[in-house]
């Protein structure tokens, strides 16, 4: 019987060993496939960060971009400054012009005062 009883307390043992190793090694099997994907995510997200611009290079990038586009900006400003200045020269001298025409031309009324003394000293 005691025989019989160590045999059986061994062979519960090692039946209870043989169990948890196979629990272990399956464990085991799931976290080496769960470790894969994650390694194969982590060099896809590597392989993304070498396509992707640094925030100093963005920096870099708008600055260009906005200081180009605020001398484009500056210059076209100068450019319609000149274009009202030489246009405001214009209607100052056409306005004088026109000034000095009024003055040399009788209105309506006056030329009608003239052509109505003219018939009326002849008739």
């Amino acid at each position: 019987e005691r025989i019989d009883y160590l045999e059986q307390l061994l062979g519960d043992s090692a039946d209870k060993h043989a169990k948890e190793l196979q629990d272990l090694k399956e464990a085991h099997a799931k976290f080496m496939a769960a470790h894969g994907k994650q390694a194969k995510d982590v060099d896809a997200l590597k392989a993304l960060h070498q396509h992707h611009a640094t925030m100093g290079e963005r920096l870099d990038y708008l600055e260009t971009l906005l200081g180009d586009s605020a001398d484009k900006h500056s210059q076209e400003l100068e450019a319609l400054k000149a274009a009202h200045a030489k246009h405001m020269d214009a209607f100052v001298k056409h306005a004088s012009d026109l000034g000095a025409m009024a003055a040399h031309h009788a209105t309506v009324v006056e030329r009608l005062e003239y052509v109505e003394k003219l018939l009326g000293d002849s008739a």
